[in-house]
């Protein structure tokens, strides 16, 4: 009998034994990730002052009944909007023609692969500091080379639409090669069987990565794009530091209001309302761009 229950238990365990080994992740899921959002929550139905010794007083849902009144929350969560669809397509455009520059086997192409990425390892604020330095009205060298050419000096930080394009180009600069390399990675694992016949075919190069190419690596694509407009939907870093919201409030993102609004108005309460909007926003461009991820596999 008790050598019956020991095999009974030995088999329950090996059943068991994929759930034991998910468990810790699950904790540490739990952990760092479900409990955070749900005091950010708590947090975000009340009056919550920074300071522990002033009173925290319920309102429920009227912090965001406020917010969605608030300009200044709609106006920032605009310039973001914009930030992220400007920046993203120009991103995905220039990723997806240097991606396929990169892919052809040539000895220029492997040497200049390894160059291209440094802006992706450089810190967002140090990315931040040099181009503030180089976007410098007095002391920059854009401008410095645009008055030897003959173009003139540009107040790059000093008109709203200037600062929303310099924004951009420091975005760009940074994060078009991490799309190039993702993008890269999928036209290298492309079968060229098909690419080959639709040339023996007469097929163009434009059709053939229009009907060929592009819908092999659709998946990949998504995924570049997925990353990218999550990434862009929570600018802070060079905001921050290169702008400050400014000027006019036309780069004020939304991560940067959430910022002011926690540390220097004093409204964690408010902040974190901003925060939960923030982040249910993003879940549904996240579910949004996984949902075509899912349709262009399917369709494969």
């Amino acid at each position: 009998m008790s050598n019956k229950l020991t095999k009974i238990l030995d088999i329950k365990r090996v059943k068991n034994y994929p759930l034991y080994m998910v468990i810790p992740a699950v904790f540490i899921l739990l952990l760092l990730t479900i409990y955070p959002f749900i005091y950010l929550i708590f947090v975000s139905s009340h009056i919550w002052p920074i300071s522990p010794t002033l009173p925290r007083i319920f309102l429920g849902f009227g912090q965001f009944t406020y917010l969605f009144q608030d300009p200044t929350f709609i106006e920032s969560l605009q310039v973001t909007i914009n930030l992220m669809v400007v920046g993203v397509t120009i991103q995905i455009s220039l990723g997806t023609l240097l991606a396929i520059l990169l892919s052809t086997k040539t000895k220029i192409t492997s040497y200049f692969t390894l160059p291209f990425m440094i802006p992706v390892f450089i810190s967002p604020v140090v990315v931040g500091l040099i181009w503030k330095f180089m976007f410098n009205y007095d002391l920059g060298i854009l401008n410095y080379l645009f008055e030897i050419v003959g173009i003139g000096a540009v107040n790059w930080l000093g008109t709203p639409q200037n600062a929303f394009w310099s924004v951009v180009i420091i975005d760009t600069w940074q994060w078009t090669p991490f799309t190039t390399l993702i993008i890269k990675a999928g036209l290298d694992s492309v079968d060229p069987t098909p690419v080959e016949a639709a040339t023996v075919d007469g097929a163009n190069r434009f059709q053939i990565f229009r009907h060929v190419t592009f819908p092999s690596i659709a998946p990949i694509f998504t995924v570049a794009l997925l990353f990218r407009t999550l990434d862009a939907f929570k600018a802070f870093d060079i905001i921050y530091i290169v702008t400050r919201g400014g000027p006019g409030g036309s780069t004020y993102v939304l991560g940067y209001n959430i910022w002011k609004t926690a540390f220097y108005q004093n409204q964690l309460g408010l902040a974190a309302a901003m925060s939960v909007i923030m982040i249910i926003i993003a879940t549904v461009l996240a579910f949004i761009l996984v949902r075509i991820m899912k349709g262009l596999l399917e369709r494969e």
